[in-house]
């Protein structure tokens, strides 16, 4: 029974529904607990103790919290979590809601990696709404004609999933000012800068006039306007292209992410706070039960970042990771600068058919982007064999090479070796332990059939110096691929074609 003193009225509730019942348990559950910590916290006279054991304690708390009230989100047919980011300007900047960045995060829960696929503001498309454009203009125009920033990235959606071939449950949505306002209720960013950027036509807020951007290699603590900056810089030397500024945007969210699940920002005194200026500051989807249920999950995930490219070279490593792109005559489009997808023309855009391959694999594959793996490709078929199959003047290895870089495998070398009795897969490792690289293994089989996998804890090749003499000498490279005959055989083959690549093995 409760008591009450004579006099004082009972107080009546106002009526609550279920979903508010749930919320104010789960919070009432986290302030008890967190009450309990802040007493030992204050009466523990060795404070920087107690300050970790009090961030330990938060941390178990909001994942306990996670895996009890979390609602497990929605995942696509190979058991990933994808979910559209777009950055966006305001009515107050001069771009407007033109979508500057526009990124497809891909998150296998079960390896605690996420995929982190650019879409270069420049692609040129077959517009839903009228005509053809840019592929960054089509948010805007969504915008405009629903005033709804929920219904405009809901379309949006839409045409990213013609795109990647994914399919995109989720959206999230910021503006710049409120992006500003994320990174500083964090108290700023750590970047290790890969290099120097110095962006002296760096556009104000208006876009008439400039405010030059320098930022020095190394680690740098950023402010929100100048993580800002970074990300959007275009008009660096050396470094304007969108692909330099799709690597450097994943850079930033990187480091949000690590910020946002330090200790300081995971605590309980921050998360009620967190959380209420987050769904301001954001445009979502998701409901606060699955952001709590992914919660367990993010600490220790990894991201890796994808973009699409251009300068794909047929045999040669020169070729660029991801380059599924190329920059059409500017004749064709009215003097623009534009990106179509390859098997695209000015007359018939929208073939995203390799686009498609190459999101399934890096999004599907992820365990061999976890890996990291260098790889060197060797040619073991002779030359006699060769010409039998027509490809006297084929720089098979280099071949091969160029459509596995293109596939963002890391392949750093070719070589020629003696014939082989069989396609053969070398994992160097320091033990027999048949589970180094199995995801890169896994990966291979995508692009050549493989009869064997041989695991090496010593030398994998003699060579001849130039004394005449055979040394044996350890290859630094983790993953050699060794070609032979049945390769050739296998090219016959409609799956191993040099520029198409049927996915038939993703990570299990």
């Amino acid at each position: 029974m409760q008591k009450r003193r004579v006099g004082e009225l009972k107080a009546k509730k106002a009526p609550q529904n279920e979903e508010q019942k749930k919320s104010n348990k789960i919070f009432k559950i986290v302030l008890v607990l967190f009450s309990l910590v802040l007493i030992l916290f204050l009466i523990q006279p060795f404070a920087e103790g107690m300050k970790t054991f009090f961030k330990n304690t938060a941390k178990s708390t909001v994942k306990v919290l996670s895996r009890t009230v979390g609602t497990p989100m929605v995942k696509d047919t190979f058991w990933n979590i994808n979910m559209l980011l777009v950055w966006y300007g305001w009515d107050g900047h001069g771009g407007g809601y033109l979508a500057d960045t526009t990124i497809v995060a891909s998150w296998d829960p079960e390896l605690w990696t996420i995929s982190m696929l650019s879409i270069p503001r420049d692609l040129y498309i077959n517009n839903p709404l009228w005509g053809t454009s840019r592929i960054n203009s089509v948010f805007t125009q969504y915008y405009w004609r629903t005033k709804d920033l929920h219904e405009a990235a809901s379309w949006y959606v839409q045409l990213v999933e013609k795109v990647t071939g994914l399919t995109i449950p989720y959206y999230a949505t910021i503006d710049f000012s409120w992006f500003k306002k994320l990174v500083d209720d964090i108290w700023g960013i750590d970047i290790d800068v890969p290099y120097a950027l110095h962006d002296y036509q760096y556009p104000d807020d208006r876009l008439k006039w400039y405010d030059p951007l320098h930022i020095e290699e190394g680690w740098q603590h950023m402010d929100g306007k100048l993580a800002l900056k970074y990300a959007r810089s275009r008009h660096a030397a050396w470094h304007a292209s969108d692909f330099d500024r799709s690597f450097r945007q994943q850079l930033v969210i990187n480091a949000i992410k690590d910020k946002l699940l330090s200790g300081d920002n995971l605590s309980l005194s921050n998360a009620k706070n967190l959380y209420e200026n987050y769904i301001e500051m954001v445009n979502t989807n998701v409901s606060l039960n699955e952001m709590l249920w992914g919660v367990q999950f993010l600490e220790n995930t990894k991201m890796f970042t994808f973009w699409l490219n251009v300068s794909f070279v047929t045999d040669s490593l020169a070729t660029q990771k991801g380059s599924f792109l190329y920059t059409p005559q500017r004749e064709l489009f009215n003097w623009a600068s534009v990106l179509l997808p390859i098997g695209s023309y000015a007359w018939k855009l929208d073939n995203f058919d390799a686009i498609h391959q190459y999101t399934d694999f890096v999004t599907h594959n992820q365990k061999f982007s976890l890996e990291g793996a260098t790889i060197e490709i060797d040619n073991g078929i002779t030359k006699e064999t060769l010409r039998e199959y027509g490809l006297s003047n084929v720089r098979v290895a280099g071949r091969l090479a160029a459509k596995m870089k293109r596939f963002w495998l890391n392949v750093v070398d070719t070589e020629n070796v003696d014939p082989q009795d069989w396609t053969t897969v070398i994992i160097n490792t320091e033990s027999d332990d048949e589970e180094w690289y199995e995801g890169t293994v896994n990966a291979l089989r995508n692009f050549l059939p493989i009869d064997q996998v041989i695991y090496n804890t010593g030398t994998v090749k003699v060579i001849i110096d130039d004394y005449g003499n055979s040394v044996e000498v350890f290859t630094w490279k983790d993953v050699q691929v060794v070609l032979w005959t049945t390769y050739l055989q296998e090219l016959q083959n409609t799956k191993f074609r040099s520029d198409e690549l049927i996915i038939q093995y993703r990570d299990e």
